[in-house]
């Protein structure tokens, strides 16, 4: 019991210390302009503490958020990236060859390869000397193919004047396996010597944008509705001892579809 008043007594003195202390206060802040002047600055400090942190918990809980939408975005886009890949163009694939017979021997504008059907060289595939289309193949034996290149002067090849530039007509110069003329070209396009002569992929035999040669000059006349662009070839023909003909899985399913079978009733 006595520990009880005794516990009681220093509660008591708590209390009453607690409350002539508030008394204080209270009466120095409506007493003396500079102690108030110092609580109100205190009060105003811990309150923008005290704001300060709950706006810095509840940005903290938004970014968490919004990275948690970020990292579900990311993975959405990944799964779709892999499905594109997985839809993406079949490649083009290159096998490669030696050159038995090449143009220009003889005045013979063809080429010969040590690859045949055997091989799995067909006729109508793309063929590639020095990194630069060079020719199809047109018939083969068992070990051997014969290459119409593009030095050929009854043959034609679908170009364009770099990647975005127009298409036009690519034929031989008769004679000369080295150089080629770029027609149906009109005087609109501008065409200066070293611009890149590229494939078009409309013929079928090569994919797009495979390099052919450079323009060497432009010929024609202005009061000319097209003008004549003169191609260094860039598959050296003279100097090639390899080259590789390409196969694509596609190509051989759109040929298909011109033969004889394909159109009966």
């Amino acid at each position: 019991m006595r520990n009880l008043f005794a516990l009681l007594a220093r509660t008591h003195r708590w209390l009453l210390f607690l409350l002539i202390w508030g008394i204080a206060l209270a009466w120095m802040n409506t007493t003396y302009g500079h102690q108030r002047t110092a609580m109100a600055r205190w009060s105003l400090r811990a309150t923008g503490s005290w704001l300060s942190a709950a706006g810095d918990v509840q940005n903290w809980s938004q970014l968490a958020e919004s990275h948690r939408l970020v990292m579900l975005e990311n993975a959405r886009l990944r799964s779709e990236l892999e499905t594109l890949k997985d839809r993406g163009p079949e490649p083009w694939k290159a096998r490669q060859a030696r050159v038995l017979r090449a143009p220009g021997w003889n005045g013979s504008p063809w080429m010969v390869l040590d690859r045949g059907g055997r091989d799995g060289a067909r006729p109508g595939t793309g063929v590639l000397s020095l990194g630069f289309a060079a020719g199809k193949i047109v018939d083969t034996t068992a070990h051997e193919s014969m290459v119409l290149t593009l030095a050929h002067p009854e043959a034609q090849w679908s170009v364009r004047l770099g990647r975005s530039g127009q298409a036009g007509r690519l034929v031989a110069v008769p004679g000369d396996v080295r150089r080629a003329t770029v027609i149906d070209i009109p005087w609109s396009q501008l065409v200066l010597p070293g611009d890149t002569v590229m494939t078009t992929g409309f013929d079928g035999v090569f994919p797009a944008d495979v390099p052919v040669g450079l323009v060497e000059d432009v010929q024609g006349n202005e009061a000319d509705e097209f003008q004549t662009v003169v191609v260094s070839l860039g598959a050296n023909y003279l100097a090639a001892r390899q080259a590789m003909w390409l196969e694509h899985k596609r190509a051989a399913r759109i040929d298909s579809l011109s033969t004889p079978s394909t159109l009966a009733p």
